[in-house]
Order: C-alpha cells, then structure tokens, then sequence
C-alpha cells in the first residue's frame, strides 16, 4: 500500500510548483526503471544517455550543476553497448560524479577553480574505477560548492534558482533532482549529501564510513568523510551499495513490510524548525502509524545535543590542516568565511581534537541503549525549505550522524509552502547499511515520494 502525504498538497503553492519543465519519460526513468527498460528492450542505451544530455542542454545554464559534460564519450559509449550488446547488470546507467572526486579524462578542479585551474589528475579515484568497470555511463562532473565546504558555490536549487542547493554536493543532488542524471556519486563530512538531497527533493544515502573506500578524493576529515549515492529512489540507492560493495544484503527485490519500529528524536534545535517542516515530520508519522509502524519517542541522552558542536571541532581541525598549504599560498583566492573557519581550527588544541573523538565514542555506544527497541531513529533532514542562494542553510539534524557514523538517509516526502522540497530522514546502527534502505524502502512505500515531481 502506498499512502500520499495528507498534507503535502495543502502545504504547496500552485503557481511556485510550475517553476520548471518537467522532463521529457525517459530522463524521468530512476536507474532501477531504467534498467527493466533496457532490459525489455523498451530502451536502448542511447536513448536514455540522450535523454539526460538534452535535459542537461535545457537545464543547466541555470541550475550549473554540471561543470564539465562528455557528451561524446558518454553517447560513444551507449552505442557500443547497444551495437554488441549489454554484458554487465549495470551497462549503461547514466551518471554523475563530484568534482571533488579525481578523474583521468576530465579535469577535477576541487571546488576552486581559481587555485586548481584546469587541474587533471593521471588516474581516476577507485570509486570512478569501479563505476566504470561495473558498466556505469559517466557524463561528467558535477559542480561543488565554493572551496567544496559549506560556503554557497555556483549551483542553483532546481525548484527556485534563488535558492540554494546546500553544499558541497550541490551539483550532484541539483543534477539528479532535475532528472539530468538518475544517480550520482557523492561525498558527506559534515550534511554534503543529505542536506543537498533534502533542498532539492532527491533521495541521499550516507553509509557508515569507510563502507565504500574514500582515496583520490578531496579530503577534509578521515574519521567523518564518506562517499554515498544521490538518486532518486531507495530502490536505486541499494542498488548503487550492492553494486559498490558486493554486499548481497541490499536487496531491493525483498518484500515489503509495515509492522516496523521507528523511534521519534526531537533534538534541542527542534525548536528552530520552520512551521512546514514540523507539520510535514508530525503528518508523516501520522500516515507511518495508520500503516502499521510502531512510532514511538526516545529520550536520547543529553550529551547527544553537543555532539554537533563535537563535530565541529573535528572538522575544522583536520580542515585547518588539510587545508593549510592553500591558506598559506593563496590567501588571497580564499574566500573569507573559509580563512575564519581555518583560522578556528588553528586555534584549536590536540587536547580539544581528542575531547571531541572521546565524546563521540562514548555516544556510539549510548546509541545502540537508546535505541536498542527500534529498527531506526527518524526527525527532519533540515530545519525547514531551502532558503535563498546567499546561505547554504543548516546541518543541524545531519553532521550528528556523520560523527557518530551511523547510516542515514533522506526522503523527499513533501513540499513546503514554496513549492520547496521537504526531506524525512531515518537513521540506522553503525554497519547495518543494508537494514536501514531495508527500511527506507518500507517507508517510502507508505509515504511516497515527490521526487518525481516536477
């Protein structure tokens, strides 16, 4: 059973929804619809490149989620596979890649152009190595945010190019949110994959870390990055971490059921939450109810409401150091809201680093008491719709998990008054990747989904 939001259309402004075309049925297709297509033989490889090259050639000189398309190699590369024939599960998938991740045949600029013009790496990340070898299409790179951190970048949200995308992964959530692409890879230290998929109505999945080797790829912090799809459906999430990770306990073939258990945390920035958002998560758990969900709340234990300020001393600590070389050779290229966010990290001691670490260490294991009696914790992905360009809002709800390494994912279950979309977030145990899409998956069953929508 499938059970649209009640108040998902009541919440939405008519004349704000129709802010963009909708995209022609084959750049619609998710990768999992895409595949069964191809399969049938109800679509070839080409067809479906095409589609996404003409809805990049529409879309993106507004958007700019794109930094760099192959248009060529990514149609050359469909015409073989329709010439002699789809040997591997994935052949042909169209995808995107963040431009922080290194590539052989296109140039990865990091995020700062300015400092890394025209930069080219001699060989491609292992995570690009093994899309290409798992059949993959790539079609380029997808547009970071300024200095690829939390500063607003040149990417637009789909729904309203005054808004923003978030950040850092704002191209890739932009690029597959407005059908250019069904899935691509991105990366999280802090909220860069769900925060962008929330904004812009996507489906983002953060695994626990190291669950896909992070190498070749910028790096800000080795204990909180993680790489981790951006698509448009749970289904195609999990195919996206069976196929990177062998693991044959994604399973979107399982049958679905509503007699789970999700437990409610409503952390201290609850109260900051933008009216839509808490009238969206409270009618959301409404429908999970009547569907059979066991919903119940958790008493988290106080210290759980420092962890995002623990995060915050990782992260500028090791992106202090990091990040060093260019604060020390090209000051003047930096943006200053990143000089002031390096310069907190400089000031920070080894004795404040381990502080943090200890702290999120004894919280991973207050984590499994607190929610030893529920499949998954839920709350909102953001505090409410993305706001203007000029802010790339808050991770208040998300970098809690990026420390603590739990699994997370984002669903795109309504629209807020604007016509902006509005993500329901669901968190598993730390490497039980596979139960929580498990999971996602239920819920998406009973909730819907608005990532269709145009």
């Amino acid at each position: 059973m499938s059970t649209s939001l009640p108040t998902s259309e009541t919440m939405v402004s008519p004349a704000s929804v129709a802010r963009r075309p909708a995209p022609g049925a084959i750049a619609a297709l998710t990768a999992t619809q895409g595949l069964a297509a191809l399969e049938q033989g109800k679509l070839t490889c080409e067809a479906w490149a095409r589609a996404c090259l003409d809805r990049i050639e529409e879309r993106n000189g507004g958007v700019k989620a794109w930094v760099r398309v192959d248009a060529e190699g990514a149609l050359a590369r469909a015409r073989e596979w329709d010439r002699h024939g789809r040997r591997r599960a994935l052949d042909g998938v169209p995808l995107g890649i963040k431009d922080t991740i290194d590539t052989a045949a296109m140039p990865t600029e990091l995020g700062d152009p300015e400092i890394f013009p025209g930069r080219q790496p001699e060989a491609d990340a292992p995570v690009v190595t093994q899309a290409r070898e798992l059949g993959f299409n790539l079609l380029g790179k997808n547009t970071v945010s300024r200095h690829a951190i939390m500063l607003p970048g040149p990417a637009r949200n789909p729904h309203d190019l005054s808004r923003t995308p978030a950040a850092s992964s704002a191209g890739s959530a932009a690029a597959v949110a407005d059908f250019m692409a069904p899935l691509s890879i991105g990366t999280q230290t802090a909220g860069s994959i769900l925060r962008p998929s929330a904004f812009c109505g996507a489906v983002g999945f953060k695994p626990t870390l190291d669950a896909i080797p992070y190498v070749a790829i910028r790096r800000y912090s080795r204990v909180l990055d993680v790489i981790g799809p951006i698509s448009r459906s749970v289904d195609d999430a999990a195919l996206f971490m069976r196929a990177f990770t062998g693991d044959p306990r994604y399973d979107p073939a399982s049958s679905l059921r509503s007699d789970f258990r999700l437990g409610v945390w409503r952390p201290k920035d609850w109260a900051d939450t933008e009216p839509c958002m808490r009238e969206s998560f409270e009618a959301n758990l409404r429908v999970l109810s009547a569907a059979g969900v066991k919903v119940t709340e958790l008493a988290m234990p106080p210290a759980f409401d420092t962890m995002g300020e623990a995060q915050d001393v990782i992260m500028a600590y090791d992106l202090a150091r990091e990040y060093a070389a260019i604060k020390r050779d090209h000051a003047a290229l930096c943006d200053p809201g990143l000089i002031d966010y390096l310069t907190m990290g400089e000031g920070l001691s080894a004795a404040d680093y381990a502080g943090a670490l200890d702290a999120a260490d004894a919280c991973r294991r207050a984590f499994y008491d607190a929610a030893r009696e529920v499949d998954a914790v839920v709350m909102p992905s953001t505090l409410g719709e993305a706001p203007l360009a000029s802010s790339t809002g808050s991770s208040a709800f998300i970098r809690i998990w990026s420390l603590l390494h739990n699994p997370s994912i984002t669903l795109p279950v309504a629209r807020g008054p604007n016509g902006l979309p509005l993500g329901f977030q669901m968190i598993g145990f730390v490497k039980e990747d596979a139960r929580l899409l498990y999971w996602a998956r239920c819920a998406e069953r009973i909730l819907g989904s608005t990532a269709h929508l145009a």
